[in-house]
């Protein structure tokens, strides 16, 4: 079990890293688009867009925990 379970350990942790810093970028893509003002853009469709990366992120973060869980039952 040693040897399994630092390579589960390992690809277990990589991967949930990977998916928080992927949620952070929908996060921080979802502020910009929301707050970034362009004159070809109207509000509505800035609220559209903002949500839509809000929701990724929410869906991205979800996975987090329930990867967090999966991990711990392993």
């Amino acid at each position: 079990m040693g040897e399994l379970g630092r390579t589960t350990n390992l690809v277990m942790l990589i991967v949930i890293i990977t998916v928080g810093v992927a949620a952070s970028g929908c996060a921080v893509t979802a502020a910009y688009l929301y707050l970034h003002v362009r004159p070809d853009r109207d509000h509505m469709t800035r609220d559209r867009l903002a949500r839509r990366w809000l929701v990724a992120t929410a869906a991205l973060g979800f996975t987090v925990i329930v990867l967090r869980f999966v991990w711990v039952l392993l």
